[in-house]
């Protein structure tokens, strides 16, 4: 009788992280995006970053997509930080995504992106704030 209520007691008690392997956030985000011409690097455009982005972690799979893009791509834990490096080399593009977000929103963000083809370079840079969000609105969003 003592053992079902243990895990009963340990179940009703786990942090909602260990509890559910789903992490839900929206990260509004506020930087750049630069655009240059290869191999002379002026300058084709430079525009503001004023973005919402939402987001659904896998935090037992290590993996994450968001509503643009449901591709699942790899991540790594350390501390209280969520953490994407992505290398990307297809379809004639080759770049990089780095970004972090809260393990334990709300919290800040920020990323780094850059892709190149043989005549274009991009760099995407901003920072800003995550929170958690209902399951739903994530849902809505990717539609």
């Amino acid at each position: 009788m003592k053992l079902p209520l243990l895990l009963a007691t340990l179940l009703l008690t786990a942090s909602p992280v260990v509890a559910d392997d789903f992490l839900y956030v929206v990260c509004d985000m506020k930087g750049t995006n630069k655009t240059m011409s290869l191999p002379s690097g002026q300058v084709i455009s430079e525009t503001p970053l004023d973005d919402s982005l939402k987001f659904q972690v896998n935090l037992k799979e290590l993996k994450m997509r968001n509503h643009k893009n449901s591709k699942w791509v790899d991540i790594s834990v350390r501390g209280d930080q969520i953490i994407q490096n992505t290398q990307i080399n297809e379809d004639g593009y080759i770049g990089q995504v780095q970004g972090v977000m809260p393990l334990n929103p709300p919290g800040p963000t920020s990323t780094k992106i850059w892709m190149k083809t043989p005549t274009e370079y991009w760099v995407t840079e901003g920072e800003g704030e995550c929170r958690e969000i209902d399951s739903s609105v994530f849902d809505e969003a990717s539609k």
